[in-house]
C-alpha cells in the first residue's frame, strides 16, 4: 500500500492548519512550513477547499483555516478530497474477471479493514497522537 505524494503532502497541510487553533494559515507560512511551491500548494488547497476540508479568507490577514472541527474530519475524507486513495489490488474490486481467485476474499477484507481505520481515524486523532510523542520541535515550529 502506497499513498501518493500528493495525499501525504495533504495530510500534513491538515495537520498543519489543525494545530493552528482556528487560526487562519497563510498560505506563504505553509510555502515555508513544508518547503513546497506555491502552485504545487495552491493545486492542493483548491482540492481540500473543493472537497470541504477547509475554507479560505482572502486579503493581508487572509488564509485557509478548516472547515469544521478537527474531530469532525477523518482521515479518509481528506483523501477522498485529494481524489486519492491507495492503490488496491483489482481482486479487491470488481476488476477481477478471474471466478476461481483466491485473493479476493482477503483483499475485499483487508480493503474494508483499511477504509474502516481511515473513516473512523480523524484528524484531531493524528494530531493527538503527534501531540504525544516526544518531538514537540515540530509542533512549536508551526505556532
Amino acid at each position: 500500500m502506497k499513498f501518493s505524494t500528493r495525499a501525504r503532502y495533504g495530510l500534513r497541510i491538515c495537520f498543519l492548519i489543525g494545530v493552528s487553533n482556528g487560526d487562519c494559515i497563510s498560505l506563504a507560512t505553509l510555502v515555508k512550513q513544508t518547503s513546497l511551491s506555491e502552485k504545487y500548494l495552491e493545486q492542493i488547497m483548491s482540492k481540500l477547499k473543493s472537497g470541504g476540508i477547509v475554507k479560505s479568507v482572502r486579503g493581508a490577514s487572509g488564509g485557509y483555516y478548516l472547515s469544521r472541527k478537527s474531530s469532525e474530519i477523518s482521515i479518509n475524507e481528506i483523501l477522498r478530497a485529494l481524489d486519492d486513495s491507495f492503490e488496491v489490488s483489482d481482486c479487491a474490486t470488481e476488476g477481477c474477471n478471474d471466478a476461481y481467485c483466491p485473493n479476493k476474499r482477503i483483499f475485499k477484507r483487508l480493503y474494508g479493514e483499511i477504509n474502516s481505520i481511515l473513516d473512523n481515524f480523524s484528524l484531531e486523532d493524528m494530531i493527538t497522537d503527534y501531540k504525544c510523542t516526544d518531538d514537540k520541535e515540530y509542533i512549536n515550529k508551526t505556532k
